[in-house]
């Protein structure tokens, strides 16, 4: 996932950030609650989604969620420095970031406790134990909605206060 995020980060065309400064914008503002919420949620529920495909949509969903951070981070090192970005992004990243991973550990739940039942064979694996494992899997997504939630409201406060 390192690597992807890295080539999402080299892989991003700059020359447009030049462009946003002369005009006193900065591309990591403008954003409202809703839109930060609506993305940081959307990329959250794809997380989750490997519910249903036993962890492979999960999978997908964080090597194409580590390549957008790359190019996002890239994009914010470019435009205020690494120091300015880590000032900006240091208050609600990490609820942000947690909560992904949360999602994604949901997504990988009910295939976790698949394998467990299957190399352990302590208990047969059941239909009714992968659906206890999906329903246990909704604690975990509802603890990673928060973050994200609390992460989203954090980010809006701060670039309200930005501009």
């Amino acid at each position: 996932m390192a690597a992807i995020a890295f080539f999402g980060y080299s892989a991003v065309d700059l020359s447009w950030i030049r462009d946003a400064r002369d005009m006193g914008g900065s591309p990591l503002y403008g954003k409202d609650f809703l839109q930060i919420l609506g993305r940081n949620v959307g990329a959250a529920l794809v997380l989750y989604s490997g519910v249903a495909t036993l962890g492979l949509t999960t999978l997908l969903g964080a090597g194409i969620l580590a390549l957008y951070i790359g190019a996002t981070v890239s994009l914010g090192v470019h435009s205020v420095g690494s120091a300015g970005l880590v000032a900006d992004v240091i208050w609600y990243v990490p609820f942000e970031f947690f909560g992904l991973v949360m999602a994604a550990t949901a997504g990988f739940q009910p295939a976790a406790g698949l394998a467990h039942r299957l190399l352990m064979k302590n208990e047969p694996p059941t239909l009714r134990s992968f659906i206890d494992d999906m329903a246990r899997s909704l604690g975990t997504l509802l603890i990673a909605l928060a973050l994200i939630i609390l992460g989203a409201a954090i980010e809006a406060i701060v670039i309200q206060l930005k501009s």
